[in-house]
C-alpha cells in the first residue's frame, strides 16, 4: 500500500468527492513535506518564491499509485453542524506532511529530527554528514 488515510467524517454528502477530498488533501501535503518552500522576507512579510521553480506543487508523479480510505463514524452527525456534515479537505494537509517528515526522520535514524518543511536534498544531506554544519536553523518569529 502506497498510502492510507483515515478521516472523521460526519454525514457523508457525496461519498466520491469525499474520497477525492482526502487524498487531495494527502497529496498536498506531500507537497509541503517535499518541495513546496514558501520564503518570506522577514522585513516587509512579502513572498519572496512566487515561481513554481522555487515553490513546485505536487505533480501526478508525487501522487501515490494505491491508495486506501478508512472513514471513523461515517453517517453519524455531527452535532455541531447545521447539516451534519465535517470538513475533511483540509485536516490530510498537516497529516500527510507530518507522516513524510516522520517517514525520512525514520529512515535516517535514532536522534534525526526536522524542525520545518520542505525537506530539500541538502538538508538530508547535513543529517548523513555529521561534520557538516545544518543551513536551515530552527524557525523564529520575527516579533
Amino acid at each position: 500500500m502506497d498510502y492510507k488515510a483515515s478521516a472523521d467524517v460526519g454525514t457523508i454528502l457525496h461519498p466520491t468527492n469525499l474520497v477525492a477530498q482526502v487524498h487531495g488533501g494527502g497529496v498536498q501535503g506531500f507537497g509541503v513535506a517535499l518541495g513546496q518552500k514558501w520564503v518570506m522576507d522577514p522585513q516587509w512579510g512579502l513572498h519572496v518564491a512566487k515561481r513554481f521553480y522555487s515553490n513546485r506543487p505536487p505533480t501526478i508523479l508525487d501522487v501515490p499509485h494505491e491508495k486506501e480510505m478508512g472513514f471513523s463514524s461515517p453517517n453519524l452527525p455531527d452535532p455541531f453542524s447545521p447539516i451534519g456534515a465535517r470538513g475533511v479537505g483540509e485536516p490530510p494537509v498537516g497529516a500527510a506532511a507530518g507522516a513524510v517528515l516522520n517517514a525520512i526522520a525514520d529512515a535516517l535514524g535514532d536522534d534525526v529530527y526536522f524542525n520545518r518543511s520542505p525537506i530539500m536534498r541538502d538538508m538530508i544531506l547535513t543529517k548523513l554528514s555529521p561534520e557538516l554544519d545544518e543551513a536551515h536553523n530552527p524557525l523564529s518569529a520575527h516579533v
